[in-house]
């Protein structure tokens, strides 16, 4: 595993000239001019040149059909795969999540195969409230088309998957989700970050699991360009004032957790938009069903979400 990660967008983005000096100099300045670009901004003048090693081809999986019907988007050109929940057939407008999974999050495999409750990674707790689910598979994942870019273009398919769910016409589209767990929970937070800018209507809130400050690939990656500001668009941590929907860090802080990793981050955050949970007694698998539990129930009354860190989640169960 390789873990990729900036110094800090200061180090990248360095303006030459200061506002000040230029003000000496007698030039006019448009200051707004002069702030850190937003990440959206700098990904739209950068095409990634990553490079990564090819994996065996997963072919898509066969939800029960009660439970998950395939379906395609478009993105950058690409016909994807997602599995979502099934139309009621009731004439309601539902709630829906986009869930994004841990691991290689590009493919999927048996997602929809309930876990224990000390360690549920199907999200299946939205699902079980009444929420409408989609799990998307990403460029280059199971049998699509593309390459697999690890938290770049796949930033760009999930909020195309995001667009599309908006239009079946048993979802509230004003109420769709962004969830994520782990690697998924990373990619989640960038997502969130970028979609504030591009698509600021499009996610109502977004909820993120053991995600990490910098990208981890699971894979063998080389860049043939610029490895420093490819870390540094992959790097959640520096991107947090991008963030202008409610955004919610979630995470037990027991050792078997990115709770070390997170908390840092979380403690230098300044934007009110970005919550961060962790949860006493749990890790990063045991914080799953009782916290989607409670949040699918927000989520179906309505509600913003919240989470009372010291609440006892035992109750929950």
């Amino acid at each position: 595993m390789q873990r990729v990660g900036g110094q800090g967008r200061e180090a990248t983005w360095h303006h030459a000239l200061s506002v000040s000096a230029l003000i000496i100099m007698g030039i006019s300045v448009n200051i707004s001019a002069f702030a850190t670009p937003a990440l959206a901004s700098l990904r739209s003048h950068y095409e990634t040149t990553i490079n990564v090693e090819p994996t065996v081809k997963t072919p898509l999986p066969t939800p029960p059909t009660k439970l998950f019907k395939t379906v395609h988007y478009d993105s950058d050109g690409m016909s994807l795969a997602a599995f979502v929940t099934p139309d009621p057939q009731d004439q309601k407008k539902y709630p829906a999540i986009v869930w994004l999974t841990g691991g290689e999050s590009n493919t999927l495999a048996d997602f929809w195969r309930k876990g224990s409750k000390q360690n549920d990674q199907t999200a299946s707790p939205y699902r079980d409230a009444g929420v409408i689910m989609m799990f998307p598979t990403l460029r280059g994942g199971n049998d699509n088309a593309g390459n697999i870019e690890v938290n770049y273009g796949e930033v760009d398919d999930v909020i195309a998957a995001a667009k599309y769910l908006a239009t079946l016409p048993y979802v509230d589209s004003s109420r769709i989700y962004l969830g994520g767990h782990s690697t998924g929970g990373t990619l989640a937070l960038l997502i969130s970050e970028v979609a504030s800018s591009t698509h600021p209507d499009l996610f109502r809130e977004v909820i993120s699991f053991g995600a990490s400050q910098e990208t981890m690939f699971l894979q063998d990656v080389d860049f043939t360009g610029d490895e420093q500001q490819e870390m540094d668009l992959r790097a959640p941590a520096n991107w947090l004032q991008d963030i202008k929907v409610p955004t919610w860090i979630v995470e037990g802080r027991s050792l078997d957790s990115n709770y070390r990793d997170l908390k840092p981050m979380c403690d230098k955050n300044k934007n009110p938009m970005l919550h961060c949970s962790f949860i006493p007694r749990y890790d990063h698998f045991s914080v799953l069903y009782p916290l989607n539990r409670h949040l699918a129930q927000q989520i179906m009354a309505d509600e913003r979400l919240s989470i009372d860190a010291n609440a006892s989640w035992t109750d929950k169960h």
